[in-house]
């Protein structure tokens, strides 16, 4: 019994043959794929694919009086949010445009307060709304899909001049 007991760091030829080598290849790989599966599996659940903390993404205008909440990440036809607020309105009626090649490539399926009027041209969609209370400011909810995986930039700019530009991935 003893003449067949090896070091297990030892390549084998009896029972079976096995070149130790090409084994610890093997288990290396095998450790770095359950590595990459885990992360792929933590960063979907913190958002790195859809909703979630590392999609969530607030961008602000330079004079601070339009904001603008979204997913910097979604996923192809579902379901998707964009908040949008104006801080500071200077007329009872004011507009809100977005514009740029993700408008497009995105399904409007609500609108949140609904628009007084909505006009569409080439990649742009603008809304105008009135509003009874100049200084409380206002938000507009809108929610949609995405049709189609890529890169897409997005500028939502108000009747004040005030501008947030931003960019969305599309997962397929």
């Amino acid at each position: 019994m003893d003449d067949f007991q090896q070091d297990e760091a030892q390549n084998r030829h009896y029972p079976v043959e096995e070149n130790m080598r090409w084994q610890r290849r093997e288990w290396r790989i095998q450790q770095l794929g359950y590595a990459l599966l885990l992360a792929i599996v933590v960063g979907g659940a913190c958002g790195l694919f859809s909703k979630g903390f590392l999609s969530d993404r607030t961008r602000v205008s330079p004079q601070g009086s339009l904001e603008v909440k979204y997913e910097r990440f979604a996923r192809q036809q579902s379901d998707m949010a964009m908040t949008i607020r104006l801080h500071a309105l200077r007329d009872r009626l004011y507009s809100i445009t977005l514009s740029g090649d993700g408008v497009d490539n995105f399904q409007l399926q609500s609108i949140q307060p609904q628009p007084l009027r909505a006009e569409s041209s080439e990649h742009s969609l603008t809304l105008w709304y009135k509003t009874q209370n100049i200084n409380r400011g206002a938000s507009i909810w809108l929610g949609g899909q995405p049709q189609s995986p890529g890169k897409y930039a997005f500028t939502v700019s108000d009747s004040s001049g005030a501008q947030v530009d931003f960019t969305q991935w599309v997962y397929p």
